[in-house]
């Protein structure tokens, strides 16, 4: 993305490249292509500190969204489920796939009391808080898909999601955390559910480019996973906001700025390669 700097009013580099987390590492290497030089040896220490935290059963605290969100971490430095600790991780993460929801199986729900409060209180990562058992299934799917594990089990969660699930099935959160993943299975990518969801989605978006009662940052990013023409042009429209709502550090976003210059800046890696 050697362009990205022409098209925004400030190089995001000069907020990235101070980042010592898993999201800096990825923006460096894998969406502005420059690898700072203590950044391996930094990946090294987060990935120390990541699986101490790791409990003897797999999971990070017993809680489903910690562990989520740790399992993110290790793949968004590269990790994948060769990796012990990962798939010790993503064994716990299935094990919590033990709900029927409107008498369709593969719906994920932990069962520690605090995950819902949990989920509320967190911004962090591509899916956001909508109901518990719709964040934790597609999240969980999501995870599945990018570490490349448990293969059957995702695709169980997906088709009884094409069974039922529709836009207004729920609210703006869980809308844009199923059509997210839908969008980039590919089960689920051409499906009529897509489709519909997507004309929704279209029917919201203001003159401004954004989405009326919808997250934008997670919106333009789920938008982006998608390889449709009403994709294309929606993202399109919205680039002018993506602009002017550009910080003056470079990053994006107040209430989670790491998260949300990620979901800017992978979502517009993902518009120009078709990702």
């Amino acid at each position: 993305m050697q362009d990205l700097p022409d098209m925004l009013r400030i190089d995001p580099l000069d907020y990235v490249a101070n980042m010592g987390t898993p999201i800096g590492l990825y923006l460096r290497s894998e969406v502005l292509g420059e690898v700072a030089e203590g950044d391996e040896s930094l990946r090294r220490k987060l990935y120390r500190e990541i699986v101490e935290g790791q409990a003897p059963d797999g999971s990070w605290g017993q809680s489903f969204v910690h562990t989520a969100n740790r399992l993110w971490d290790l793949a968004l430095m590269g990790f994948r489920s060769k990796d012990s600790h990962a798939r010790k991780g993503l064994v716990w993460l299935l094990a919590q796939q033990t709900l029927q929801y409107h008498g369709q199986p593969g719906f994920f729900n932990s069962t520690n009391k605090n995950d819902p409060r949990i989920m509320r209180d967190t911004y962090y990562g591509e899916f956001g808080p909508g109901c518990s058992n719709f964040y934790q299934t597609t999240y969980a799917v999501h995870l599945l898909n990018t570490l490349g594990y448990g293969e059957g089990q995702a695709e169980r969660s997906i088709r009884s999601y094409l069974e039922f699930w529709g836009p207004e099935w729920c609210g703006a959160w869980c809308t844009i955390n199923v059509l997210r993943v839908l969008l980039e299975h590919p089960l689920s990518s051409g499906s009529e559910n897509v489709e519909s969801g997507l004309k929704y989605l279209a029917k919201r978006q203001t003159r401004t480019g954004a989405w009326k009662g919808f997250p934008f940052y997670h919106t333009f990013h789920a938008l982006s996973r998608g390889h449709h023409d009403l994709v294309e042009h929606m993202l399109d429209w919205a680039l002018p906001s993506v602009i002017r709502r550009q910080n003056r550090n470079g990053s994006w976003g107040r209430r989670e700025p790491e998260t949300e210059t990620y979901l800017i800046l992978d979502g517009l890696r993902n518009r120009e390669t078709g990702q």
